[in-house]
């Protein structure tokens, strides 16, 4: 039975993730920060582990459990993250750090823990969730985008240099999806009061809850497919939205490009800029 570690498994990707490999008949190890949703996939079949991907002390511990146990880590989805929202003059420090502290330096920190195991055996598979953020960034969400353009950056290197050690690197893409995502968005998103860019935060979330976007369920299929495929792609496409950014990224000029995002995202652009001159 092949084994699979799941970063952020407590909620959704991560949980839909956990409960397909479950069903495909995998042993999974679902790792998250929310024990009463950990015992829940406990319950489904899943052996579960308290992590927070920030502290090394938890990432030792779980080296320790795997190595113990004897348990072969055939597939490390990194699915830990979150959205940090706010003008890149206004986001203060301390939140800029926790951005990279969970979406970079904590998926780093999983990849180096895992990836000696997987040399010694000379296979495995590393799963790395990026976003549609990852391909282009966008007013407002700016430090968020630069987290997952690191997550793309490492993962190209990584899959370079493991290719000849039997370890096989994929990033998956999701644009918009149904998930709480957008709730700890709103929660953690910096609008300071009297702040020069008026409404424009604002206009990013509002304008991005419009999008339909795409399901767990269908995020967590490729996934499975990408630890699974013989050649898996370097990349993965989930939703719509996310083909259609490629696509437009692909064909239109970049200041072509900027009218649409001004469109789409902060059609007010223009009026509280003059506001504020």
């Amino acid at each position: 039975m092949k084994t699979v570690l799941i970063t952020g498994a407590t909620s959704g990707i991560g949980q839909a993730c956990s409960e397909l490999f479950l069903k495909k008949g995998w042993n999974v190890i679902a790792t998250g920060r929310n024990n009463q949703k950990l015992d829940m996939l406990k319950t489904s079949g899943a052996s579960v582990f308290l992590l927070d991907v920030t502290k090394q002390t938890d990432i030792n511990n779980l080296v320790t459990y795997i190595v113990n146990n004897k348990i072969t880590i055939d597939v490390l989805v990194n699915n830990a993250g979150f959205g940090q929202f706010g003008t890149i003059e206004e986001t203060p420090d301390e939140k800029i750090r926790a951005q990279f502290d969970t979406n970079v330096f904590g998926m780093a920190a999983m990849i180096r823990a895992i990836l000696p195991m997987m040399r010694e055996n000379s296979s495995g598979r590393i799963v790395n969730v990026s976003s549609a953020a990852g391909l282009t960034s966008m007013p407002g969400g700016g430090w968020y985008a630069a987290s997952k353009f690191a997550v793309e950056a490492l993962s190209d290197a990584l899959r370079w240099e493991v290719k000849k050690l039997g370890i096989k690197v994929a990033i998956i893409e999701p644009g918009p999806i149904k998930t709480d995502f957008a709730e700890t968005v709103h929660n953690n998103i910096v609008i300071p009061e009297n702040t020069p860019y008026g409404s424009l935060v604002k206009d990013l979330t509002q304008s991005t809850n419009g999008f339909k976007g795409g399901t767990v369920k269908n995020c967590a299929k490729i996934i499975y497919k990408a630890a699974t495929r013989k050649r898996p792609r370097n990349r993965y496409l989930v939703t719509k939205e996310a083909k259609l950014i490629k696509f437009l990224l692909f064909i239109l000029p970049p200041k072509i490009m900027d009218f649409f995002v001004i469109r789409m995202f902060i059609p007010a652009l223009e009026l509280n800029c003059k506001r504020y001159k």
